[in-house]
């Protein structure tokens, strides 16, 4: 009997329980409530996009420590010139005067002059520069290395320019070179130089890349080289560039791009008119 009773008593007070139990989702006749609620409210995955999105373009346009820009992409995220913008013809001597006030002729009519429409190669043209308009312009080192006294020639400095060598006569002892100074936060071991100018690329291979540390977490490299005449196309391209953006690609596929500022693009114009007025061939 006590048996029974005690039975009886655990049945009563477990009752209670088995009625608060959670209900079956095959028993739930409502849709809405078995629904997931990205599905309830779709608006708020799309302003969570949205406010991804604008992160991200934030992101992308404030300035970065690191110099380069080491997105995995082709060209990072490197912003192209979408829009024409005039060029002050002072800036660069001689007879490049002319084709900037070409340039701005074009850009003035409201026809499009940032993407160019044909590569360009090299024309002898010739140069109507005087030295002494464009000696003020360079410096002259140790070495007899003659380079635009606008370009850091250190180890820190993420430079790409011309130089060549001059002999005491200020007559030119060498061929023009190509240097190229990378100086970031991790290590690349860049093989290949590929210059986008207006549109179109142009291959370049350092022949021995040196490399070092700072000492401040930053490493350093450069490389100095001879340019042959089959690089007169890149030379004349340079020279004569509205933009360019350079992209170093290192031994193990990662590729870091700048785009260079109207004062390196302005020095290569330069260099190569001193350069052939003291002499200089290609």
């Amino acid at each position: 009997m006590k048996k029974i009773l005690l039975l009886v008593l655990l049945a009563l007070l477990a009752a209670p329980v088995w009625a608060a139990g959670p209900t079956r989702d095959d028993d739930d006749k409502d849709p809405s409530i078995r629904r997931g609620i990205r599905r309830l409210h779709p608006e708020r995955e799309r302003a969570k996009a949205m406010k991804k999105l604008q992160e991200q373009l934030s992101h992308k346009a404030e300035p970065k420590e690191d110099p380069w820009d080491t997105s995995d992409e082709v060209w990072g995220t490197v912003d192209v010139p979408r829009t024409a913008v005039l060029i002050d013809s002072s800036a660069v001597v001689g007879h490049y005067r002319d084709d900037v006030d070409a340039i701005n002729a074009g850009r003035a009519s409201g026809r499009p002059s940032v993407m160019a429409t044909h590569r360009m190669v090299w024309r002898d043209e010739p140069v109507t520069a005087r030295v002494d308009e464009l000696m003020p312009l360079f410096t002259i080192d140790d070495r007899g290395d003659c380079f635009s006294r606008y370009a850091d020639n250190g180890t820190t400095s993420n430079e790409v320019f011309f130089a060549f060598a001059l002999n005491d006569s200020n007559e030119v002892a060498g061929p023009l070179r190509l240097c190229v100074h990378y100086c970031a936060d991790s290590p690349l071991n860049y093989d290949q130089v590929t210059f986008n100018i207006d549109g179109f690329d142009y291959l370049f291979y350092p022949s021995n890349p040196q490399a070092g540390a700072v000492g401040d977490g930053r490493y350093w490299e450069m490389s100095d080289d001879e340019l042959h005449p089959s690089y007169r196309d890149l030379i004349y391209a340079l020279a004569h560039s509205h933009w360019v953006i350079v992209k170093l690609t290192g031994r193990n596929g990662v590729t870091h791009a700048r785009m260079l500022s109207d004062g390196q693009r302005d020095d290569f114009a330069n260099t190569l008119a001193l350069f052939r007025l003291l002499g200089g061939e290609l």
